[in-house]
C-alpha cells in the first residue's frame, strides 16, 4: 500500500489542472489515477476526435431508454485517457454568461459571482488575439486561439446567419455572447493543446507526482467518518492507496458513481442494491443536467466543405506541416441566439460544413451541411444512479430529456429547428444548397419537428450538477472548501459541482473549478 499526501481520481481536464498545480509544491507527495492512458494520435489532430468514438479512449455510455425521446437510449461518449473528455471534444473555448456565475451565487455560492471568477478566467488564459481585452487574458498556462484553418463552407453559414438576422459577433468571450461567428479553441501549433498538455505535461517530471494509469478506482476508504485511502484495480488485481486528502475529478459521472460505490449517498437507493452506506448525502448523483441538440443536415450541389475533403491529402499536410484542413475542429462556425425578445440567448448553434448525423456515424455520400441548435439553458433534471453494487457496472445514466413540466426544453428545440432553416434559406448558402436530407425533411408543421425532435435529440456530452455545490440541504459539496459535507478527507472538483448549467461549453468552467481548488487544497 502506497502513502501519499493527496490522491486525485481521474486525470481529466480537472484532474490535469489539479494534479500539475499542487505539484508544484515539492513537499507535497502525490497520486494521480487515470482508468485510460496515452491519448491517441485521434486525439492530438483537431479534426480527429470523432474518430475516438467507441474506442478504447472512450467509455461509450449509453442513457437510460428515455421516455419523452421514443425511448432511444442515447450516446454518451467521454474520455477514458490522460486528459479525459478534454481529449475527446471540439476544444471550443467559452466561459458563459455572467448571469451564469450570478445565478450560482444566488443559489448559495458566494464568491462564484461573475465578478469573482472572472479574474480566475483570466489567470489560466494565453489568447492570442484578444490578449489585449480587458476581457481576456495573455499570461495563463491554457492556450486560446482562432481556429487555424476556415473553410469556405462555413463563411457561407456566417454570412447566411447574418442575412437571416443574426448580428456577427467576433468575440462570444467579449462583452456580448449573442450573434454568430466562430469559436475560439485550446490548440495551438496545429495540435490539441488541452489541460494534459498545458498543465500536467510540464509536471511529469516532478519527483513528487506520480502518475498511474491503466488503473480503475473501485472505492473510497471511509474510517470514521473520514476519507482515507482507495481501492482500485490493475490488470484486474487490487491495490489501495492512502492519503490525507482524496480528490475526485472523475467528472459528473464517475465522481458520484464511485461516491455511490463507496456507501456515500442516498442511503435507501444503496441499500436497494446491496451498498452498506456510510454517510447519507441525498444529493449524490441528483440534478443531472446535460446540453441536448438537434440537428438539420442539408445536400449541397457542388463540392464544397469539410465533407469534400481529400482525407489523405490532408493528413499529410498536417504531418508535415501541422497546418490544413485537419487543424480545423469541424465545429468552429457557430454562436448563440434567443428564441424571444427579452431574454439572453438560449441556444447555441453550429454550421458544420459536412452533411451527418448521430455523431458522424451516418455520413452523406456527398458535400452538405449540418446546422445545430443545441439547449443551453435546459429545465430537465435526471439523475446518475447505481444499476449494482458491481464496480465494473456502468452506472444508469438518466437525463430525463424533455420531462420539464412546462414543455420548456421541447419547444426551445422546435424554435432551434425554424432558426436553423431560416438561415439555411437565406444569402449565400440558399445558393449552394440543393435540399434538405431526410428524417427532418418530411416534418414540417409543429407536431412533426417535435416528432422530429423527440426521435433525433442527441447529447452534446456536457453532463454537470451531480455533486452540486452550495448551502442547502440537497447539496454535495460546500462552495468555498471543495470538501463533502459531513466527511473529512474527500473533496470534489469537476462538472458534478456546477451548481446549475451554464449557457456555453464547459471545458473552460471545469477548468475554473480545478484552478479555484488548487488553490484552495495549496494551503
Amino acid at each position: 500500500m502506497s502513502r501519499h499526501d493527496t490522491v486525485i481520481v481521474g486525470a481529466g481536464s480537472a484532474g490535469c489542472v489539479l494534479a500539475g498545480r499542487l505539484s508544484a509544491d515539492p513537499a507535497r507527495r502525490m497520486l494521480l489515477l487515470e482508468a485510460g492512458g496515452e491519448p491517441p494520435l485521434g486525439a492530438v489532430i483537431p479534426s480527429d476526435w470523432p474518430s475516438l468514438f467507441n474506442t478504447g479512449a472512450d467509455w461509450g455510455f449509453h442513457t437510460e431508454p428515455q421516455a419523452e425521446c421514443r425511448y432511444r437510449r442515447i450516446f454518451w461518449p467521454r474520455g477514458r485517457m490522460l486528459g479525459g473528455s478534454g481529449s475527446l471534444n471540439a476544444m471550443i473555448y467559452l466561459r458563459g454568461l455572467p448571469s451564469d456565475y450570478d445565478g450560482w451565487e444566488a443559489m448559495g455560492c458566494p464568491g462564484w459571482g461573475w465578478r469573482d471568477v472572472l479574474p480566475d478566467f483570466l489567470s489560466s488564459e494565453d489568447n492570442r488575439r484578444f490578449g489585449s481585452h480587458p476581457l481576456h487574458g495573455t499570461d495563463g498556462p491554457l492556450p486560446v486561439e482562432d481556429c487555424p484553418y476556415r473553410d469556405e463552407g462555413e463563411t457561407l453559414w456566417h454570412d447566411a446567419a447574418v442575412a437571416a438576422g443574426h448580428p456577427s459577433n467576433p468575440d462570444f468571450n467579449g462583452g456580448s455572447q449573442e450573434g454568430v461567428g466562430f469559436f475560439q479553441l485550446t490548440t495551438k501549433g496545429g495540435e490539441r493543446f488541452g489541460t494534459k498538455r498545458a498543465y500536467l505535461d510540464p509536471a511529469r517530471e516532478r519527483g513528487n507526482l506520480t502518475i498511474e494509469t491503466g488503473v480503475l478506482v473501485t472505492r473510497i476508504v471511509v474510517e470514521h467518518g473520514r476519507a482515507v485511502g482507495v481501492e482500485y484495480l490493475r490488470n484486474g488485481r487490487p491495490e489501495r492507496a492512502s492519503a490525507d486528502r482524496i480528490v475526485l475529478a472523475a467528472g459528473a459521472i464517475a465522481s458520484p458513481h464511485l461516491m455511490m460505490l463507496s456507501g456515500i449517498g442516498p442511503a435507501d437507493a444503496l441499500k436497494a442494491v446491496g451498498v452498506a452506506p456510510v454517510h447519507d448525502l441525498p444529493g449524490v448523483g441528483q440534478d443531472l443536467q446535460d446540453h441536448p441538440a438537434i440537428t438539420l443536415a442539408f445536400a449541397a450541389k457542388c463540392p464544397i466543405g469539410l465533407g469534400a475533403l481529400d482525407g489523405a491529402g490532408s493528413f499529410a499536410e498536417w504531418q508535415a506541416r501541422r497546418t490544413g484542413p485537419r487543424t480545423s475542429n469541424w465545429a468552429a462556425a457557430g454562436g448563440h441566439v434567443a428564441t424571444r425578445p427579452g431574454i439572453e440567448p438560449d441556444l447555441q448553434l453550429y454550421g458544420i460544413a459536412s452533411a451527418h448525423r448521430d455523431y458522424g456515424r451516418f455520413l452523406y455520400p456527398d458535400s452538405g451541411f449540418t446546422l445545430f441548435a443545441v439547449l443551453q439553458r435546459p429545465e430537465s433534471r435526471g439523475e446518475i444512479c447505481l444499476r449494482s453494487a458491481d464496480p465494473l457496472s456502468a452506472p444508469a445514466i438518466d437525463p430525463r430529456y424533455l420531462s420539464d413540466a412546462g414543455g420548456h426544453d421541447l419547444a426551445t428545440l422546435v424554435e432551434g429547428v425554424r432558426i436553423n432553416r431560416a438561415i439555411a434559406a437565406a444569402g449565400p448558402l440558399a445558393g449552394v444548397l440543393d435540399h434538405e436530407l431526410s428524417p427532418s425533411a418530411e416534418c414540417r408543421d409543429e407536431a412533426g419537428i417535435a416528432r422530429h425532435v423527440r426521435g433525433h435529440l442527441a447529447s452534446l456530452y456536457h453532463p454537470s450538477s451531480t455533486c452540486r455545490m452550495g448551502i442547502d440541504p440537497g447539496n454535495v459539496v460546500d462552495p468555498q472548501s471543495f470538501a463533502v459535507r459531513g466527511l473529512d478527507g474527500l473533496f470534489v472538483a469537476d462538472a458534478s459541482v456546477f451548481p446549475r448549467m451554464i449557457s456555453a461549453n464547459l471545458n473552460a468552467t471545469v477548468i475554473l473549478v480545478a484552478e479555484r481548488a488548487a488553490r484552495v487544497l495549496a494551503d
